[in-house]
């Protein structure tokens, strides 16, 4: 396979291609939890990093189109952001925040003393793509992240569910010191996948525009 011209942008294409061909095998194999996973460490961090000013890799004048549209993010809606490919699930996605010990998955409460699993703590609706983003990012980088049963608990032997995604929050110096908070997306496995296929499709099409100009 040869030197990408993108890295950012024609590496999640390739990833996509792998995508294609091992998913059929990972449903058969009852492991599509950890298939997306495996998926998302590198489609997700790898492009949203590179497509980053700050990145040392970074070019101002070959990735402008990339900043731009990550900027966008900022303001999108994040089920209604632009890298769907089909609406998703909107209830099958989460997120709160864990204000007490976030290893104790049974105790876990938000800042309002309620379970952050509930519908009354989610907050995804209202959220900026780039916000859930962060966590997912953050999540995957850092390894937080806990398999959930249909009950939303963590116990050993149960059937996988849900995935859940902790982002440190520290919103003040007072905060950082009293406990660890954390942001929490939680979502299914098959909710997850999409949104990996999704996004690797979109970072894959960014630069259509600079390749249809170059074969007319």
């Amino acid at each position: 396979m040869g030197v990408p011209d993108r890295f950012a942008i024609e590496y999640p294409r390739r990833a996509l291609q792998l995508i294609g061909m091992l998913e059929t095998p990972a449903r058969e194999n009852n492991l599509l939890g950890s298939f997306g996973l495996l998926a998302a460490s590198a489609i997700l961090t790898i492009p949203f990093e590179r497509m980053r000013t700050s990145h040392f890799l970074h070019n101002n004048a070959r990735d402008a189109d990339l900043v731009k549209n990550l900027k966008a993010l900022e303001k999108a809606v994040f089920l209604e952001a632009p890298f769907w490919r089909s609406e998703p699930d909107g209830g099958a996605w989460r997120q709160s925040r864990v204000v007490n010990a976030v290893d104790d998955v049974h105790g876990w409460l938000d800042q309002d003393g309620c379970d952050p699993r509930s519908e009354k703590s989610n907050t995804i609706q209202i959220r900026k793509a780039n916000e859930v983003l962060r966590v997912l990012r953050n999540a995957l980088a850092h390894g937080n992240i806990i398999y959930l049963d249909k009950d939303g608990q963590e116990i050993a032997g149960n059937q996988m569910v849900y995935i859940a995604f902790l982002s440190r929050y520290e919103e003040t110096a007072e905060q950082r010191e009293q406990a660890e908070t954390y942001r929490v997306v939680i979502t299914t496995e098959e909710a997850f996948l999409q949104f990996v296929k999704s996004w690797a499709e979109w970072i894959g099409s960014l630069d259509l525009d600079r390749r249809l100009g170059a074969a007319a």
